[in-house]
Order: structure tokens, then sequence, then C-alpha cells
């Protein structure tokens, strides 16, 4: 494969079209609205992925070129091998509740290209399943993904074991006593404020209201 480089979006965009494929109602089959589908369809024209065919006054038709044929050979091949340690990183990050491209991308700090591969072959062996919705991809994984996601399961939290100089020191995460009970005056200093600033707030309203009476009963009932 030649040094072409495409997005998952673009990869996606580029295997659905077909030979009865035109311009003007591509955006439909990537749920899009046309203005981006028309971006990706200029994004693979540029690349030389795609060209289109303009017969006046029919619509425009869509045609995959030699190079975006081959693009879409290969990665129809890499599908179809097991599953690697890239695949695996994207599944954990994935199980870890990053579901969009641009935040998987930052996490893995991979080539686009080969981000898009990747994506792309765990899809076709249903270790996850996307929405494409107006350019903007959302990744789920099926339960197959899970399983090969290998997520570690958090340790359940330990008692606290005595320190040399007799204080309990947390053991994974677990909270002292008298860090607790230092929590809880903390809580009840911050409730006593809280109440503090409603009665004032009640204060300053009753002396709001108490004028507005007041200046209601002086205009009703002026000074002779």
């Amino acid at each position: 494969m030649d040094d072409v480089s495409v997005s998952f979006v673009e990869l996606i965009a580029l295997s659905r079209i077909t030979p009865e494929s035109t311009v003007e109602k591509f955006g439909s089959l990537i749920n899009s609205s046309f203005f981006d589908a028309s971006n990706i369809l200029a994004s693979l024209k540029q690349k030389s992925l795609v060209d289109f065919v303009t017969a006046f006054p029919s619509q425009s038709t869509l045609k995959v070129t030699e190079r975006g044929s081959a693009l879409l050979a290969e990665v129809t091949k890499r599908s179809t091998e097991p599953i690697d340690p890239l695949d695996t990183a994207i599944l954990a990050q994935l199980a870890n509740g990053r579901r969009g491209l641009v935040e998987l991308g930052g996490a893995l700090n991979v080539a686009q290209m080969d981000l898009a591969i990747h994506i792309y072959k765990l899809s076709v062996q249903q270790s996850l399943t996307y929405e494409l919705v107006n350019a903007s991809v959302s990744m789920y994984l099926t339960e197959k993904g899970f399983v090969a996601a290998k997520v570690a399961p958090q340790p359940a939290p330990q008692a606290a074991v005595p320190a040399p100089n007799g204080t309990a020191e947390p053991q994974n995460g677990t909270v002292p006593k008298n860090v607790e009970d230092e929590i809880k005056v903390l809580e009840a200093i911050s409730k006593k404020r809280k109440a503090r600033k409603r009665i004032a707030l009640i204060g300053v309203l009753s002396v709001i209201l108490i004028l507005l009476l007041v200046f209601v009963y002086m205009s009703l009932n002026p000074l002779t």
C-alpha cells in the first residue's frame, strides 16, 4: 500500500461507494448531511481514491479509482488477521469509556491510518460496533470485544493494617479511621456554613419584604 492516509470516517465512506452511488445522494449512505458528505468526498478526491463522472443534466456518479480499490483490498486483507496488541489496546480504551475517534487517537498516539485499519478490522470481526452520524463516529464494544479487551478487575478494598507507630495505614485506597473523622468534621463545618448563609439570605429577604410592604402601605395611605 502506498503512502496514502485516510481516517476511519473516510475509510467507511470509501467502502460504501457502489456503482449506483451519486454525489447528490451520498450523504444518506453515510448518515451525514450533504455538507459533511461533500467534505469527505472532496478529501477522497484529493487523495485520488474516488472520481466523479458528471453527465449533465443527470446526477454525478461516483467511481472508486484504482488506487481506492487497492486500498480497500489491503484493508480487507488486514481485517482477517488475528487480534494483535494494538487491537487489544483499542478495545481496552473503549472499555474505559473512550468512544470517539479524537479521544481514542489521543490516548493511543498512533498514526491515523493505522488506527483506521485496526478499527475497521475490529468492526469486521464483530469486536466493536459503531455509529456514524454527520461525519462523527461513536464506537461501542460487543461482548466479544469486551472479553478480548482483557480489562483487569478492580481489586477489592482491604482492611487497614496497623503501622509501627500504632496508627492505621490505608491499603488499596481504604481510608484510615482518623482521616474519616477529619472528613466528618469538615463536612459538619461545611453544613454549618451553608446553614448560616441560608439564614442570612432569609434575613435579607425578610427586610426587603418589610420595606416593600411599607412602601405599598404608604402608597395607599399617603400622609395628608
